[in-house]
């Protein structure tokens, strides 16, 4: 990224940088088990949601399917929406999460998606995507996925899942810089969503300039300008490092470190509000004990650096690959 801003400060833009942008592009693709010609770049999650919400061809009386407690990125631009005459159907997500058989019986005639966070911010919360995808493939819609706290620790294979939109932010898990993320479209996703922004950038042949909206094939029709060259090149280095350590051990040292952290804090009386049984742990690790006032916690695990939030009346902790079981023994003794 530094080597990008002095060549840029030295002899201005570089069309070569393009060639960098589209390196990046199929290490994306790799991480995510799309094609390059289905990614595209964004700015953040919200911006990649938009692009779903704004872009679909909705008619007075559609809805969309939607966990009622999800992160306001994957909640607002949705709810943008109901000016258009489009229904949320918020399914009830009492324990943190909406159950596949409460979110199935929420679909009907004019249900065009559904739409989770593959993992939830207030508990760590995984769905089961591949069931989403099979129930949203049956049902004939689209499943949309905000991968943002799951994407970079956590593996997702969108052709495996069945995901046909997927959002994701590189400033988290993926260890990226902030303003740069990307989005995945399956097949259908491409043929059924509409560019909401066009540019010059937008069309097949953005030198041609003939004035003709002749919109590029791939996903590349949804960047529509100048591109975000330094982030891109950030978040391609991040992802070289998934590359050099692979995704299976990644994830396996999220679990195991946050399997620890959930046992540990137990014996010490905090009550782990995060669902660790079977596949529905992540990397997110929420704790709390009654008589304990979470936000003052915070402050002094803060001040003695140890990184944390307060979500859902608790401590929010999330461990990545780059911690060390002596960190963790470190935060248990601060606590």
């Amino acid at each position: 990224m530094q080597k990008n801003a002095e060549e840029h400060a030295m002899h201005g833009f570089d069309p070569g940088w393009r060639d960098v942008i589209e390196h990046v592009r199929s290490q994306v693709a790799w991480l995510v088990g799309s094609r390059t010609t289905n990614i595209a770049f964004v700015q953040n999650t919200s911006g990649g949601l938009s692009i779903a919400a704004n872009g679909i061809d909705w008619r007075d009386g559609d809805n969309l399917v939607i966990p009622a407690q999800e992160f306001p990125s994957n909640y607002y631009p949705w709810l943008n929406l109901e000016s258009e005459g489009v229904e949320l159907r918020k399914v009830a997500a009492g324990p943190g999460h909406a159950s596949i058989d409460d979110i199935s019986a929420a679909i009907d005639s004019r249900t065009r998606l559904v739409t989770v966070s593959a993992v939830q911010y207030s508990n760590g919360y995984r769905y089961d995507l591949s069931a989403l995808g099979q129930l949203c493939s049956e049902r004939g819609v689209l499943l949309v996925v905000d991968g943002t706290q799951a994407v970079g620790a956590l593996g997702i294979d969108v052709g495996a899942c069945g995901i046909d939109f997927l959002a994701v932010s590189s400033h988290k898990w993926m260890l990226g810089p902030p303003g740069i993320g990307f989005v995945h479209f399956s097949d259908r996703a491409l043929a059924s969503i509409r560019p909401s922004v066009v540019g010059w950038l937008s069309v097949a042949d953005p030198f041609a300039f003939d004035y003709q909206l002749d919109l590029a094939q791939s996903a590349k029709r949804f960047e529509p300008g100048t591109e975000n060259v330094i982030g891109t090149v950030g978040l391609g280095g991040t992802i070289s490092l998934l590359q050099e350590f692979g995704l299976g051990w990644v994830e396996d040292r999220v679990l195991r470190l946050t399997d620890y952290v959930c046992q540990e804090v137990s014996t010490r009386g905090f009550r782990v509000h995060s669902p660790r049984i079977g596949d529905k742990g992540s990397g997110i690790v929420i704790f709390s004990k009654s008589d304990v006032d979470p936000q003052t916690l915070q402050a002094r695990l803060s001040a003695a650096g140890v990184k944390c939030a307060v979500r859902a009346g608790g401590i929010r902790f999330s461990p990545h690959y780059y911690n060390t079981d002596a960190e963790m023994n470190r935060m248990l003794e601060l606590l």
